[in-house]
């Protein structure tokens, strides 16, 4: 008999989705290994932050990207959509020095490797709450690409598209007016700067004007200003060259206001406190008192004409907005507290003419929302001012071939490209893409290295672990095979060798998965670093021994070898094993040993005798005349991968400490899913086709 199946009365959303939801992850539908050539379609999921969780405009987004995948597929293509995450430097770093601050510590109590792995521990609980987000949305992405704008492969094409735009100019170092959270401790674009209305005061200083003897002549200029804090770094007062009240003073003298102390400006050099009235065409004649204070550290537009007028530029403040030694009497001062002193001391000195309500826009950090110091500061820019890189996107929506809607938004973003400043993207925090830059402690100079920089694919991939701070320079090749042993943290499924397989290098390589081949190509490669045992009492085992121990390891000595010998390859390789021994003994000692032949003759005797060593340690074994190292006193050997001076060749290399924006990454985001930079052999046959049917 037949049994009736009755309706539910009132659709359950949630039994049903659940169900087809978790058919549609397990039986992969919507994954596409290899789309047709002929017919595919792709989407780029835009990626969330792994701060928090999805709201309506994610919602919102992920629909209309969500109708269009589903539609090409009704229409026949093969749809790659790529989902993935964003590691959001500023705003990820924020909220776990939140949860430091709950338990009574900053990440400098941590340390920047403890503090990174406390993120990385964080990291994964945030993502997973929105990968549940986005599947309950019921977005028909391909699970099976996902990716994170810090995993192995992007992490890869920041550096390679920094190194990149380096060479071709597009990124240099230098000093500029940035957007300064003194929260953060770190530089912000103008994009990470949220401007709100406030009230305030405008205060009207006086300038005593002084003759040829610096005597004040009793004529004065106001100034007014919203940041009397900052008049401690005044080195010019500006006007118009037209304007008739001013005219006769220009290139005149003036006595800055409270400022008793002798002042320093960026290059140490001596500024004095008689500053210059200059002439300049940007100052608005019928603007406040038509003067204009300069103070080229601490304001942008003051920059631009201490640049112009060659000023020099003197700080005023840390980095967490404090006074500093050029504030004089108010050093150490909170800014704020030092505002309310200085408008209290030029009331008494007579200095200030009035004081008036306003309310202006003040800019504030868009994640602490402290409000923002603009500083000089030495800082990486990439050059959009340049035309090579203003001029292309600019073009393309003066000619109408890309379209806003509505019309009104195309004047607003060609205004923007016009008055284009230089992008800061170096950030002073932990989290994020650490600049691939390293300055020569010898000479200066500053050296970028990516993978471009290694021609094999096993290079790449130590520099790749080391650059993404998971070994150490000096490395054992143990520690590269348990890295890659390790499940990846974007696809926990695979192990970190099959994630570079697939979505890094994209090739089956051999030596992911042969330890011996693996070991034997490290062990040809790379320098070998000698640690040697330590005894359980007396002194540690300093650098001499490691020296010599190290020297013959690389064959660089003979196995029986003569203070000569030790002599001439000690010189040869100076630079090299004082930079490793730094490293893991934390110093060098005796490094006069090997001042001369005589000096090592008489240290190989005292060490291979017992005599002569404080000591009585037997270091060496004496053949006749000549020497061997001990086996059974070495502990370890190590590898050193290794980054030199591209100008001297020094080893003495500082990795930069800072990291890149998190929009450095975010805009190759469409780039990076699809496997660039790597070029497949595939890419190559494509390409040749391509350019024999279009001579």
């Amino acid at each position: 008999m037949n049994q009736k199946r009755e309706l539910p009365k009132h659709y359950n959303p949630e039994e049903i989705e659940k169900k087809w939801r978790q058919f549609w992850l397990e039986e992969k539908i919507y994954h596409i290994e290899k789309p047709r050539k002929e017919k595919k379609f792709s989407i780029v999921l835009p990626p969330p932050n792994v701060t928090g969780s999805l709201h309506m405009g994610h919602a919102w987004n992920i629909t209309l990207q969500d109708v269009a995948a589903r539609y090409k597929r009704m229409e026949g293509y093969d749809v790659v959509w790529v989902p993935g995450f964003d590691h959001a430097g500023i705003a990820t770093q924020f909220v776990v020095e939140k949860q430091l601050k709950e338990e009574g510590k900053t990440r400098f109590d941590l340390g920047r490797e403890q503090m990174l792995k406390r993120i990385w521990e964080w990291v994964p609980v945030s993502r997973n709450a929105i990968r549940t987000q986005l599947q309950y949305l019921g977005g028909s992405v391909d699970w099976d690409r996902e990716r994170f704008t810090m995993d192995e492969g992007f992490s890869r094409a920041v550096r390679e598209n920094f190194h990149r735009l380096y060479e071709d100019g597009l990124i240099y170092r230098g000093r500029y007016i940035v957007n300064w959270c003194p929260k953060d401790r770190t530089a912000l674009s103008d994009l990470e700067v949220e401007y709100e209305e406030e009230e305030g005061k405008l205060w009207y200083i006086k300038y005593p004007v002084v003759d040829e003897n610096l005597k004040e002549t009793g004529e004065y200029i106001t100034v007014a200003t919203t940041r009397p804090e900052t008049m401690l770094g005044d080195t010019a007062v500006a006007v118009h060259p037209e304007d008739p009240r001013y005219k006769h003073l220009i290139g005149k003298k003036l006595k800055l206001p409270l400022v008793e102390w002798e002042r320093k400006d960026l290059d140490g050099n001596t500024v004095d406190r008689y500053i210059p009235v200059v002439a300049d065409e940007h100052v608005k004649m019928d603007f406040g008192t038509g003067a204009v204070k300069i103070t080229p550290a601490h304001d942008p537009n003051d920059f631009e004409i201490g640049k112009r007028h060659n000023l020099p530029m003197v700080s005023v403040m840390d980095e967490t907005a404090h006074m500093n030694e050029n504030a004089g009497e108010f050093q150490g001062l909170d800014r704020y507290v030092a505002r309310k002193q200085i408008v209290e001391k030029l009331k008494e000195e007579g200095l200030l003419e009035k004081e008036e309500d306003i309310v202006h826009h003040v800019g504030h950090c868009y994640r602490c929302k402290t409000v923002v110091e603009p500083m000089v500061s030495l800082q990486w820019f990439v050059k959009t001012s340049d035309e090579r890189l203003r001029k292309p996107a600019t073009e393309v929506v003066e000619k109408d071939i890309i379209k806003f809607l509505p019309e009104f938004w195309k004047k607003h973003y060609l205004h923007w490209m016009y008055n284009l400043r230089d992008w800061c993207i170096s950030r002073q925090i932990w989290w994020g893409h650490r600049i691939p830059v390293w300055y020569c402690e010898k000479c200066g100079h500053i050296n970028v290295f990516s993978e471009k920089s290694f021609e094999e694919y096993f290079q790449k991939l130590v520099f790749n672990i080391y650059a993404n701070q998971k070994i150490e320079q000096i490395f054992s090749p143990a520690e590269v095979i348990d890295y890659l042993k390790q499940p990846n943290f974007v696809h926990p499924e695979m192990t970190n060798a099959e994630f570079y397989e697939k979505f890094v290098f994209l090739e089956k390589l051999d030596f992911l998965h042969d330890e011996n081949l693996l070991k034997e190509l490290i062990d040809k490669t790379y320098p070998k670093v000698v640690l040697l045992k330590q005894p359980k009492e007396g002194t540690i085992m300093g650098f001499p021994p490691h020296a010599i121990y190290t020297l013959r390891a690389n064959g660089w000595i003979p196995e029986e070898f003569t203070a000569e010998d030790v002599y001439e390859a000690f010189n040869q390789h100076k630079d090299l094993l004082t930079y490793l021994y730094n490293k893991v003994l934390n110093g060098i000692k005796r490094l006069e040993v090997f001042d001369s032949v005589e000096s090592i003759q008489e240290w190989l005797e005292a060490h291979s005798t017992g005599k002569g060593c404080k000591n009585n340690r037997i270091l060496l074994h004496k053949k006749g005349d000549k020497f061997t190292v001990l086996p059974e006193l070495v502990e370890e050997i190590k590898y050193f991968l290794p980054l030199s001076c591209e100008k001297c060749g020094s080893f003495f290399l500082k990795w930069d400490e800072d990291v890149l924006d998190t929009w450095f990454s975010s805009a190759l985001w469409p780039f990076g899913v699809f496997g660039w930079p790597e070029i497949t052999k595939e890419d190559i046959k494509e390409a040749e086709k391509f350019l024999k049917e279009n001579p």
